[in-house]
C-alpha cells in the first residue's frame, strides 16, 4: 500500500464508522434481507479487487454441475446495461460483464449465468425459474439485502486485511470483523511454499475455516510447437504480475498492463499493433487472459490483421486440504437440499 493513502485515514475513520453501523442494522435486523431459499453460496471478499474471486466461482461450478443444476449470479461489472439480463449466444461483455460472459462461455452454454446490479430481483428470477438449482453469487459478501446460505470470502496471501487499512486509505470495504459472517476463508495466490504465520490468530478465526489456495496455469502446448519465444502480454486485471512472472520463466515477455476491467478500444489495438513493430514479429505471440479476452473479441480481426497468433491463458486453482474444503461445501448444500424438500 502506497504511504502517501494515509493522508486519508481520517476519512478512513468516517467510512468505516458508517459501514459498521449499516452492518449493525442488519445484524439487528432493522434492516431486512431477503433470505435465499434455493442453496446459496456467495463468493466475495473484504478488500477491493483482484482476490482470486473469479477462478473459485468457476472452481464451484467445476465441483457442482455434474450433480446439481447451478446458475450463477453477478451484478454484471462494467457492463453497459441496466437490469436483468440473461447470458445467451448474443452476450457480450458490454452486455452482462466479462466474468458473466467468461462463465457463460467456459461451460458451453450450459450454466445459466444472471446478471443484476439488484441481487434480490436475480435470486427471485432464478428461485422462480430454477427451483432446484445451486446458485453462486459472484461478488455480493456487501450485498447485504440478500443472504446466501454460506459465504466464503477470498483474500490473497501478499494483502491479507490485518495489513490493511479501510477504504481510502487502504482497501478495505469493511473492517475484519465482516469474517465472521462468513462460513470459510481463502488466501489465495498464495507461493509454492506457504508460511501462515498464524493467520487464524491474526484474522480472528477458527483454523477449520480457513484454507490456502494457489494459481496453476494451463499450459499453453502451441507455443512450443509453433518455436515462440517472446510474448507480448495483454491484460486488463487487477494483479497481472503473478501470470507477467509465470510466463517470464520460459518467455521473454513484455507487457501492456491496462486497468481491472479495462474496456478495450481501437486505440489499444492501435498501441499493440506499436508494441509489436517495436518487438518484431519473429517468434512472438500475443497472450492474455481468459476474462480479457471477452473484452478484446470485438476486436478480434483487428487483432488477427497483426499478424502474429493470439492465445488465451486459462488458470484455476489447486486447493490445500482441498478435500476438507469441499466436504464443508457439500455438508451445506445437502442439508440445504434437506431443508427444501
Amino acid at each position: 500500500m502506497q504511504t502517501w493513502r494515509l493522508l486519508f485515514l481520517p476519512f478512513s475513520l468516517i467510512y468505516l464508522l458508517i459501514v459498521s453501523i449499516r452492518n449493525k442494522f442488519y445484524d439487528w435486523r432493522f434492516f431486512k434481507s431477503y433470505e435465499i431459499k434455493n442453496p446459496s453460496i456467495c463468493v466475495g471478499n473484504i478488500t477491493v479487487g483482484g482476490t482470486g474471486k473469479s477462478p473459485l466461482v468457476v472452481y464451484l461450478i467445476e465441483q457442482f454441475k455434474d450433480s446439481k443444476q447451478v446458475v450463477v449470479l453477478s451484478r454484471g461489472y462494467g457492463r453497459k446495461t441496466k437490469g436483468l439480463q440473461i447470458a445467451n449466444e448474443n452476450s457480450t461483455a458490454e452486455d452482462i460483464g466479462d466474468e458473466p460472459l467468461m462463465y457463460w462461455k467456459r461451460f458451453n452454454h450450459e450454466v445459466p449465468v444472471i446478471v443484476a446490479e439488484e441481487r434480490k430481483i436475480g435470486v427471485q428470477f432464478i428461485e422462480k425459474n430454477y427451483p432446484n438449482a445451486l446458485i453462486i453469487l459472484d461478488d455480493a459478501f456487501q450485498h447485504r439485502k440478500v443472504k446466501a446460505g454460506f459465504s466464503i470470502v477470498c483474500m490473497t496471501y501478499d494483502r491479507p486485511i490485518f495489513k490493511d487499512f479501510v477504504f481510502p486509505a487502504g482497501n478495505l470495504r469493511e473492517s475484519r470483523a465482516g469474517l465472521k459472517r462468513s462460513n470459510l476463508t481463502l488466501i489465495t495466490k498464495c507461493p509454492e511454499k506457504i508460511e501462515t504465520n498464524n493467520f487464524s490468530t491474526k484474522l480472528g478465526i477458527n483454523n477449520n475455516e480457513l484454507f490456502y489456495s494457489r494459481i496453476t496455469y494451463k499450459p499453453i502446448s502451441e507455443l512450443n510447437s509453433n518455436g515462440i519465444s517472446k510474448i507480448l502480454l495483454v491484460t486488463g486485471i487487477a494483479k497481472p504480475e503473478y501470470l507477467n512472472r509465470y510466463l517470464s520463466e520460459k518467455y521473454s515477455v513484455d507487457g501492456l498492463f491496462f486497468p481491472d476491467h479495462h474496456d478495450f478500444s481501437r486505440k489499444d489495438i492501435e498501441t499493440i499493433q506499436q508494441k509489436v513493430a517495436i518487438f518484431g514479429k519473429n517468434s512472438l505471440a500475443i497472450v492474455t487472459t481468459e476474462k480479457d479476452w471477452m473484452r478484446l473479441k470485438p476486436f478480434e480481426q483487428e487483432l488477427k490483421d497483426i499478424g502474429i497468433p493470439i492465445y488465451i491463458q486459462y488458470m484455476s486453482i489447486a486447493i490445500e486440504n482441498e478435500i476438507k474444503f469441499i466436504e464443508q461445501i457439500k455438508s451445506y448444500v445437502t442439508r440445504a437440499n434437506e431443508r427444501s424438500c
